[in-house]
């Protein structure tokens, strides 16, 4: 397989078949900043309704920085991985503080911002500002995998990246490296539906499963004190809820690790977002 004919594959299909994705269709670099935080081990379909309202209670990043805990995890509920939501509020705050409101364009910047890796680095810098620097998430990882590495094992993203970029490398007018992102997700997503072709990369790791998990009695502890009366709740109540739920897990040691990572806050014996 060729550079030249992968790219053609690649375009062809996705001429007729691109997904039309609200985060798409802007150039905002808060708003494609908060999407790929959001599709960070998230679903598109799960992250669609939670974008819209992600951003119209925090249309700014200005907004977001001042937000109250609170309310960030209201709106955030629902979509995993709380710490993310954090994440992007720390982030908001050094965007204004260091940066004066304006998202960095630079690679080496965005991957100084909390919870921003490099593939979250690259997909902004080429969603926001068309740099043309390859990057890899799962979903791009497996076209790679699939057309140049369809018998090895154990392949490096460093021998993927110098494919990547060669891939970029000459795109054939009008298409940009953002609409070349796009289609490698797409079609990684879309068109290639053996899963195991992932296990072939040397960075596989199996995703743990949520049910029964300390990921899901964390967020079971996260909701009941979000629908609680002002938000609090007494370790008393939290223990009687997650012995109902019949959790193996110690409730102290959940709340700690809530605790440890700001997502509440503790007041005595009582706990608060």
């Amino acid at each position: 397989m060729t550079i030249s004919k992968f790219r053609d594959t690649i375009l062809s299909w996705y001429k007729k078949n691109k997904r039309s994705l609200p985060w798409r269709k802007t150039r905002d670099p808060y708003r494609i900043l908060v999407s790929e935080i959001m599709l960070q081990q998230t679903q598109v379909l799960r992250v669609l309704p939670k974008y819209k309202e992600f951003l119209k209670a925090f249309p700014t990043v200005q907004d977001l920085a001042t937000a109250h805990d609170k309310t960030l995890l209201a709106v955030w509920q629902g979509m995993g991985y709380w710490r993310r939501a954090l994440f992007l509020k720390k982030t908001a705050q050094l965007i204004t503080e260091t940066y004066r409101g304006e998202i960095p364009s630079s690679l080496q910047e965005l991957m100084k911002l909390p919870g921003v890796g490099p593939y979250t680095a690259g997909a902004v810098a080429c969603f926001a500002f068309n740099s043309s620097e390859a990057f890899i998430d799962t979903n791009i990882r497996r076209v790679y995998l699939h057309f140049f590495f369809p018998l090895k094992e154990k392949v490096s993203d460093k021998e993927i990246l110098p494919l990547a970029q060669q891939a970029i490398t000459a795109l054939p007018s009008p298409i940009t490296p953002k609409e070349w992102h796009s289609a490698l997700f797409d079609y990684g997503s879309l068109v290639i539906k053996d899963r195991s072709v992932n296990k072939r990369s040397l960075h596989y790791a199996k995703q743990s499963e949520f049910e029964g998990s300390l990921r899901f009695f964390r967020a079971k502890v996260l909701r009941f004190v979000l629908n609680a009366p002002d938000q609090k709740a007494s370790l008393f109540r939290i223990g009687r809820m997650l012995k109902e739920e019949e959790t193996p897990y110690d409730p102290q040691s959940i709340l700690g690790s809530l605790v440890k990572d700001g997502l509440l806050k503790k007041h005595h014996s009582t706990y608060s977002l």
